[in-house]
């Protein structure tokens, strides 16, 4: 069985164009979700907004709990 040389073939994540007025341009050629990079930036981005509220609770109940 002969595989196709265009689904074995990869596409850069991200590819870099420059323009004749010395402008660059990016484009990302898979979703975020679908990179290791764009999966870790998710799950912090995701724990930070849990996690970054309680903990301001507990910092407030402490300084009040000072008084």
């Amino acid at each position: 069985m002969a595989k196709n040389k265009k689904l074995n073939e990869k596409k850069p994540t991200i590819q870099t164009k420059h323009k004749v007025d010395n402008s660059i341009e990016v484009t990302v050629n898979k979703a975020p979700s679908k990179t290791l990079s764009g999966k870790i930036l998710v799950y912090v981005i995701s724990a930070l907004t849990l996690l970054l509220p309680v903990a301001g609770l507990i910092y407030m109940m402490i300084l009040l709990g000072n008084r």
